[in-house]
């Protein structure tokens, strides 16, 4: 019995030393500074990683609530871990908080922020905010997908109506985004090989809001398009300048400018500037026209 137990010992020794262990590797959770609220109140929570011993690049997932009981009112991804929004947190037609963003060179640490979301209470009752469809990719060349717990966030909401407007709640921001560095490319598989423009930026304060594109031939002229990125260009000579415009939610505002990639051909310059010359001849000929005819009068 003791040779037995001995042995058995022996083994088990062995199999922790030369096992490694296997555990969630990371948590994805919920933060607040309480968890109980009154009706018309509203407040604010943190979505946080725990990477443990991991780096992280890549993050995808779902962020669900019951509509009955708070009302989405903000998001905010300012100041976060992920660097390149593939999809910025946003309200989707499925009722639910959806989001997929990837860091280049990876991030990793016990409370990685990831974005903040304000709601408003509605009704008293228990509810809770919950995750779905969570997706971690490992920074490893390879981008393995690492096991994941998702912890949700219980709340409860009283029958007493709250009197607070939620002034602590306001961010004040007067910073404009983060300069950035668009290009130009194009790729087989993408837009059927057209050129299009890459665009991305962060913002310290109260997060990016949207981008806009504007392309002019001469740098004037032309309207500022709402647009995502990738970003098919019209031009597709890519004779005109392209101008990025990134809006936070407070409404400041950041414009680079990429110049032409490619001169216009000559005959098209002369042809261009000659029209220009013939309209201004025109105009002052016909205005000279106007002014004998009004003297005579």
């Amino acid at each position: 019995m003791k040779i037995f137990i001995k042995k058995s010992l022996i083994v088990f020794f062995f199999l922790m030393y030369f096992i490694p262990s296997v555990s969630l590797a990371v948590d994805i959770f919920f933060d607040s500074n309480k968890n109980s609220y009154d009706k018309n109140e509203n407040f604010l929570v943190h979505v946080y990683l725990d990477t443990e011993d991991k780096k992280v690049n890549a993050t995808e997932g779902v962020v669900s609530f019951s509509s009955d009981f708070i009302e989405l009112k903000e998001i905010r991804d300012g100041n976060s871990s992920v660097n390149f929004w593939i999809e910025r947190p946003r309200l989707g037609s499925n009722g639910k908080i959806n989001f997929s963003g990837i860091t280049t060179g990876g991030y990793s640490g016990s409370k990685m922020f990831l974005f903040d979301i304000v709601f408003q209470t509605k009704k008293s009752g228990n509810t809770s905010l919950n995750f779905e469809n969570i997706q971690i990719l490992e920074n490893d060349g390879l981008g393995t997908k690492i096991l994941t717990k998702d912890i949700p966030f219980n709340l409860y909401i009283s029958n007493e109506v709250s009197n607070k407007k939620g002034e602590d709640l306001v961010m004040k921001d007067s910073n404009p985004p983060e300069d950035f560095n668009p290009f130009i490319t194009k790729d087989v598989d993408i837009f059927n090989g057209k050129y299009f423009v890459v665009f991305s930026t962060v913002d310290k304060g109260v997060g990016i809001n949207h981008y806009e594109v504007r392309e002019s031939l001469w740098g004037w002229g032309g309207k500022y398009i709402q647009a995502e990125s990738p970003y098919l260009l019209k031009d597709q000579k890519l004779t005109s300048k392209v101008y990025i415009k990134a809006v936070d939610n407070s409404g400041n505002v950041k414009i680079v400018k990429i110049d032409a990639q490619r001169k216009m051909a000559t005959l098209e310059q002369y042809l261009i500037i000659g029209i220009i010359l013939f309209i201004c001849i025109l105009f002052s000929f016909r205005k000279k026209i106007w002014s004998k005819h009004f003297l005579k009068q």
